[in-house]
């Protein structure tokens, strides 16, 4: 059986999922469903002393269930109107026909629903609650304990009204998003030696803080302490808990950029953490008890905002060379908004374009048609591209602008905005994402050109040791109509 599998099979975790980017969005979902749990508002009918029926009352309340693509079984007719549940673990005098709960269940156990015989298979339910109950903080708490998460101390109470310490908080986060690793931890999976003397290796919580430390969920007090036994501020579990669910979707690179346009931290966390409802009115700095954590990991398990932050397409320009001098109208379409264009852009450009690529507008010239805007749900990954040096800069841009089809003034046009910026850092690694950026960003031209090339390059500042797997570029080739666009980003912006 596959690791994957079985980490399915053993994890109890939530699902966050970070659609992120370094161009488009970055949205941290805290949706209803996991890769293992289903978690459904439904009606009850008791059917034996261990089973009931839950029946979905309304599709809003009743999300679908999803599975993972590289999940290894065909689980079939994965959104029905109703469940069978297996309830043995709780009082039978718990449910009640009609009773409308919100249950937590597994549901990977079979591939079919239903036996040979034509009986349903019951899913176990972990938990439940009743449905628009008001629901208490002891209930929020059982919650997590059913679920594995939280535990009591020694004398069997979980104490509250207690500060938690960044020990325990770091635990909590580990065991949900990462609860495989930590049953199978070994040292030797780790890139990077554990700095903090404080935490001895016969600490309880020693391998929840040195796999968030490999993972870069937490920082120390200072580069070899981590004080595990101090308290933790709200600001700093929301921190924590934001960085873990963008570290287990590979999402770290955008939730980076996201926070740093919204102010850094603690400010840029405490804004996603406000939006998806993680927390309300608590005070950032303030010291957070076993209570508070509760609050916003039960929290994290029980909203589904979607909270987009965009990231700006920087410079699109776009150039038009007819044949012969003609009327052109040209539009762009994405999900977002206009920042700033030039010439106003009102549902679309309509200009007289001159075979020199003269551009007219009323009784005004342009070079090109510009502009920049907040663009939506463009994900580029950083799987291939180019490790180029500062010095290098220039001539690498001559030669791969020149095989994408730029001519000289484009080539200049493109190198005098972005030369300057890519040469801040030593290196960078640059991609021609013009593929992925394009199914994101249409671009529509009446009548349409005989040739359109398209040149969208996004890069991130590296140190210069990366191994980067080299892209392959095609060589672009002018007839005709030519209408040429290019632009970029970085994950600095």
């Amino acid at each position: 059986m596959s690791k994957k599998v079985i980490s399915f099979l053993l994890s109890i975790c939530i699902l966050i999922s970070a659609t992120s980017t370094v161009f488009g969005e970055n949205t941290f979902s805290f949706e209803k469903i996991d890769d293992a749990n289903a978690v459904l508002v439904g009606k009850v009918t008791k059917i034996s002393k261990d089973t009931i029926k839950l029946s979905k009352i309304s599709d809003e309340l009743w999300s679908d269930i999803k599975l993972d693509e590289a999940f290894d079984y065909n689980i079939k007719d994965t959104n029905p109107n109703y469940f069978i549940l297996n309830t043995g673990k709780f009082d039978e005098g718990q449910f009640h026909d009609g009773d409308v709960i919100k249950a937590y269940f597994l549901y990977y156990f079979h591939v079919d629903r239903k036996s040979a015989n034509g009986e349903e298979h019951p899913y176990k339910l972990v938990t439940f609650q009743k449905y628009e109950k008001q629901v208490s903080i002891e209930d929020k708490a059982k919650f997590l304990c059913d679920l594995g998460i939280l535990n009591g101390y020694d004398d069997g109470q979980l104490h509250l009204e207690r500060n938690i310490t960044r020990g325990e908080f770091t635990s909590l986060i580990m065991k949900i998003y990462f609860d495989y690793e930590c049953n199978y931890f070994s040292e030797v999976q780790l890139k990077k030696p554990f700095p903090y003397q404080d935490v001895p290796k016969d600490y309880w919580a020693r391998k929840y803080i040195e796999l968030a430390y490999w993972k870069n969920i937490i920082n120390g007090k200072n580069k070899d302490t981590f004080s595990p036994n101090e308290s933790i501020t709200i600001k700093d579990c929301v921190t924590v808990l934001i960085k873990a669910s963008a570290i287990s979707m590979s999402k770290e690179n955008a939730l980076s950029v996201s926070v740093n346009r919204l102010g850094g931290y603690p400010e840029g966390y405490l804004s996603i953490a406000k939006e998806s409802k993680l927390i309300s009115d608590q005070l950032a700095g303030k010291v957070a008890t076993r209570e508070d954590a509760i609050e916003i990991l039960y929290n994290a398990y029980n909203h589904e905002p979607d909270v987009t932050y965009t990231f700006q397409a920087r410079k699109p320009v776009i150039y038009l060379y007819p044949e012969k001098e003609t009327n052109v109208n040209v539009k762009v379409s994405f999900d977002g908004v206009f920042t700033f264009t030039y010439p106003e852009y009102n549902k679309g450009w309509s200009v007289t374009a001159k075979t020199d690529g003269t551009l007219v507008s009323g009784a005004t010239e342009y070079p090109y048609l510009f502009w920049e805007g907040d663009v939506e749900k463009y994900t580029p990954v950083f799987d291939e591209g180019f490790l180029v040096s500062k010095k290098e800069t220039v001539s690498f841009l001559e030669e791969k602008l020149s095989l994408l089809g730029l001519n000289a003034k484009e080539r200049a046009d493109f190198i005098t905005y972005w030369g300057p910026q890519l040469m801040k850092n030593e290196f960078n690694i640059i991609k021609f994402d013009t593929k992925e950026y394009a199914s994101k960003v249409s671009l529509n031209i009446e009548p349409n050109p005989d040739s359109l090339i398209r040149v969208f390059m996004v890069y991130k500042a590296a140190n210069g040791s990366e191994k980067v797997k080299e892209q392959v570029l095609s060589k672009a080739e002018r007839k005709g109509f030519v209408a040429v666009e290019w632009g970029g980003t970085t994950d600095e912006s």
